[in-house]
């Protein structure tokens, strides 16, 4: 009797140990896919967190941009009028500057030509000028520097150097030596900016 007793206790801590066991098998079985998604849930959070730091940053240079481009207008204006001449005077406007020009830095010109780049960029026609001058090195160098000066927004688009001299017809190639203060002869290309 007490054999038998003794018998179904062990029979009994054994079936208690097997399922003990099963349960230990089912809780690292269920528990190790919810540890591997509880690591993803965080490098997800992680990546989430550095994602937002990231679109605020974005949204910060988007609202300054934005608060620029409401002034955008009224810059646009102020460079258009301090800069840039309007289309129906700006002609007369640019001889008269450019003749100002040469009177200040004692160069001579010849005949201006002016071409309207007619297709608009921008809301600015394109003027190109070609302009060529005679004087000393140091005057055209005078005149370049008040090219550059100038309110007017010119760009120098091309320089077509020779030295003047008188006993041959026609502008020659320049010299190193001629730099240094002698006559020379140059074609200016320019190119200015109309408004409408």
């Amino acid at each position: 009797m007490i054999y038998r007793r003794q018998r179904q206790q062990y029979i009994f801590a054994g079936v208690l140990a097997v399922i003990g066991l099963v349960n230990l098998l089912f809780f690292f079985i269920l528990n190790q896919p919810a540890k591997t998604e509880y690591t993803k849930l965080q490098v997800s959070i992680q990546q989430l967190q550095t994602q937002i730091a990231a679109d605020k940053l974005k949204l910060t240079g988007l609202e300054k941009t934005s608060s620029q481009l409401e002034h955008f207008e009224d810059d646009r204006g102020r460079l258009l009028m301090a800069h840039m001449k309007q289309r129906n005077t700006g002609y007369s406007q640019l001889v008269s500057a450019l003749d100002n020009m040469v009177q200040q830095t004692g160069v001579n010109k010849t005949r201006v030509g002016f071409n309207l780049d007619p297709t608009q960029k921008a809301g600015l026609n394109a003027v190109s000028i070609t302009m060529p001058l005679q004087g000393g090195y140091n005057n055209v160098v005078d005149f370049i520097r008040e090219l550059e000066n100038s309110d007017t927004f010119f760009v120098v688009t091309n320089i077509e150097l020779a030295t003047s001299d008188t006993s041959a017809p026609g502008p020659q190639p320049v010299s190193v030596a001629s730099t240094s203060g002698g006559p020379v002869a140059l074609t200016l290309g320019l190119e200015t900016y109309f408004y409408q």
